[in-house]
């Protein structure tokens, strides 16, 4: 879904869309991430966490770079 918001943003000269996208992800994956156990002891199912971890902040700092904004490593 990523790429397509890309492109569509680009397409419509829509730079707001990213915002929009970025911020409808972050509000998802914060509600995931406060209303689940992150790490778990099932090593199949914690690995994945991570990777879904790992994909949602690689999109986070692309959208953020894309519309000029930096994102820090931690707070």
């Amino acid at each position: 879904r990523w790429p397509s918001q890309v492109q569509e943003a680009a397409e419509q000269l829509a730079p707001h869309a990213i915002a929009f996208y970025l911020r409808e992800l972050a509000s998802a994956f914060h509600a995931w991430y406060n209303a689940d156990r992150f790490l778990v002891e099932e090593k199949a199912l914690r690995e994945a966490r991570l990777i879904l971890l790992a994909c949602v902040a690689q999109v986070l700092r692309q959208g953020l770079s894309l519309v000029g904004v930096s994102a820090p490593e931690s707070m």
